[in-house]
């Protein structure tokens, strides 16, 4: 931002990294648009956001053409949520497909009127958040984290507050100084035998790791319902 009499327009803002970045730039008296499907739950989910003045909530969707282009009058810069994925295999697999596209058709946007354009992008590592979608299901049947990689394989996982933090702060600063900047973002470096052990200290029980074939994993990610696109993403990261 250029000035704080400027507004910040927060897509998806219901969402967790979202809402956290609504949260943020109205604590800094900074005027925001939170566009989101549903009013009501943007209505409970933002009562003390809303009695400061500084927030306005606009409902639409994705198909919602003319309330969307209405409601974005006036961006001047992109602050992309995107992901490590890009920075790693580029279109390989679902994720990085998605992303790498996205940020392709942004990067033109952007460059077909630099002066007017500015582009952030965030590409965060793993969210500290997935731990309890896969591996519940796991930990609370058989104590056990599982996948197909290395016991001692790592990843670099990031909690979901840190991201929309760092959103907050560049939405709160000029455009110049964050134009065209790439953040790869990421904290907590952990191997497949350090993860059970913080469980195990968390829950007061053992928990251990299961290293399963990639045949056998893809067959349980199947299982959670996941799509064979996903389910190959989760298997070849």
């Amino acid at each position: 931002m250029s000035s704080l009499k400027e507004r910040v327009f927060v897509i998806g803002a219901n969402g967790n990294i979202g809402s956290g970045v609504v949260r943020g730039l109205v604590k800094k008296n900074i005027d925001t648009t939170a566009y989101v499907r549903d009013e009501q739950k943007a209505k409970d989910l933002f009562k003390d956001e809303l009695n400061t003045g500084h927030l306005n909530i606009v409902v639409g969707t994705y198909l919602s053409v003319d309330v969307y282009t209405k409601a974005i009058q006036g961006v001047c810069q992109i602050v992309d949520l995107s992901s490590i994925s890009v920075s790693y295999k580029g279109k390989q697999g679902l994720i990085g497909y998605a992303h790498t596209i996205a940020e392709e058709k942004l990067w033109a946007l952007a460059d077909s009127n630099p002066e007017q354009r500015s582009l952030v992008l965030l590409r965060p590592e793993s969210f500290m958040d997935n731990h309890f979608r896969l591996d519940m299901h796991h930990v609370k049947h058989s104590n056990k984290l599982v996948s197909c990689a290395y016991p001692l394989n790592t990843m670099i996982w990031i909690d979901t507050k840190d991201i929309s933090d760092c959103a907050v702060a560049i939405l709160s600063e000029s455009i110049e100084k964050h134009d065209r900047n790439v953040y790869e973002m990421g904290a907590d470096s952990l191997s497949n035998e350090q993860r059970p052990a913080i469980f195990s200290k968390v829950l007061g029980r053992p928990i251990t790791y299961e290293q399963k074939s990639m045949e056998d994993f893809y067959k349980t990610c199947i299982g959670f319902g996941m799509s064979h696109s996903l389910a190959f993403n989760f298997v070849s990261y």
